[in-house]
């Protein structure tokens, strides 16, 4: 389908025949094999690359963007399943970046001066963080998942907030 911004903006899609994702290192990155610009093939190792979610919450092994060093966008990954020779690299890659925590009962949640601070028991143990204007911060996906932004940037998810604890719930159900 052509689109109005065509001849502004070229969209690459990355797949197994123009892109091959290895590890440099600790890192991810990529070897493309794309047209040049006299229109014949031209590999490029573009080395150490970001990859991030377009709808990080909705789609979550489609529509990747893949950026180098520089977040020059290299160009979109349309499902990682297209990748089964590295599809465990992108996963792994795409589950470190965003990783947040799921929170499984809340102990207590106090406001004070704006901020709220919240102990929690999540996936990974117990978390004490602070929430700068609750109202703003928690985002509600669908009728019951939540995503929580505390005060550092850092995010937390409650997978379906119907299934908290009664006493766990009554803490957030203003929020939510």
């Amino acid at each position: 389908m052509a689109g109005i911004f065509d001849d502004v903006i070229e969209i690459v899609h990355l797949n197994p025949q123009n892109a091959v994702f290895y590890m440099k290192g600790d890192f991810p990155a990529v070897k493309t094999v794309l047209p040049g610009e006299d229109g014949a093939s031209e590999e490029q190792d573009r080395g150490i690359i970001k990859l991030r979610r377009m709808f990080p919450f909705e789609e979550l092994w489609t529509h990747i963007s893949v950026m180098d060093s520089e977040n020059n966008e290299i160009g979109i990954i349309d499902n990682v399943d297209d990748f089964p020779e590295c599809k465990e690299l992108l996963v792994n890659e795409l589950e470190k970046i965003y990783f947040y925590p799921r929170i499984t009962k809340i102990y207590s949640m106090k406001e004070k001066y704006g901020f709220s601070s919240w102990d929690v028991e999540t996936d990974i143990g117990r978390i004490t963080f602070s929430v700068k204007d609750t109202f703003r911060s928690i985002l509600l996906l669908g009728s019951s998942r939540a995503i929580i932004t505390d005060a550092d940037g850092g995010r937390y998810e409650i997978p379906d907030t119907s299934k908290l604890d009664r006493s766990s719930y009554r803490k957030i159900e203003l929020y939510v």
